[in-house]
C-alpha cells in the first residue's frame, strides 16, 4: 500500500480517521495526502452581496488551510512522505476524482463530518464516495 488519501473536514470522524492513515502508513511505509475539500461559494446562491461573496471566499480559504496545517502536526514524527492539500468542488466527487487520478490504494475518511445530517448512520460524502469510487475505502467511526 504505497499511497493513502485521507479526507478531512475538522469533524470528530475526520480527526479519527487521520489517525488510522497514519496508524496504517506507518505499517506499510506509505506516502499520505490529506485532503480538504471546499464547497464552491456557488452552492449559495441565497448571497447576492458580491463583496459579502468575497469575503465568504477568503474565509473558506483560510478556514482550510488553518485545518490542514493542524493536521500536518499529527504526522511531525511520520516516516514517510505527507502532503496536504485543499479542492474545491462538491466534496465526494473531488475526493473520488483525486483518488483515480492520482493512483491511491486506499482512501480513508470519517462515517460522519460536520454537514447538517450528522446523526444519519453514513454521511452523504462518506456514502456517496463508496458508491462511486474504484479504489478501496476505509470508513472510520
Amino acid at each position: 500500500m504505497n499511497k493513502i488519501l485521507v479526507a478531512v473536514d475538522g469533524s470528530e470522524y475526520s480527526i479519527k480517521a487521520l489517525l488510522k492513515a497514519k496508524e496504517i502508513g506507518s505499517k506499510f511505509n506509505s506516502d499520505i495526502t490529506i485532503l480538504n475539500v471546499i464547497r464552491p461559494m456557488q452552492d449559495y446562491k441565497y448571497i447576492h452581496n458580491k463583496d459579502f461573496y468575497k469575503d465568504m471566499e477568503r474565509s473558506l480559504l483560510s478556514q482550510s488551510r488553518k485545518l490542514l496545517e493542524k493536521q500536518m502536526l499529527h504526522f511531525e514524527d511520520y516516516p514517510g512522505k505527507v502532503e496536504a492539500l485543499y479542492k474545491r468542488g462538491d466534496p465526494a466527487n473531488e475526493v473520488v476524482k483525486y483518488a483515480e487520478e492520482e493512483g491511491f490504494d486506499l482512501v480513508v475518511m470519517g462515517s460522519r463530518g460536520l454537514g447538517v445530517f450528522s446523526r444519519t448512520l453514513l454521511g452523504s460524502v462518506s456514502d456517496k464516495v463508496i458508491h462511486y469510487i474504484k479504489t478501496s475505502v476505509l470508513v472510520v467511526k
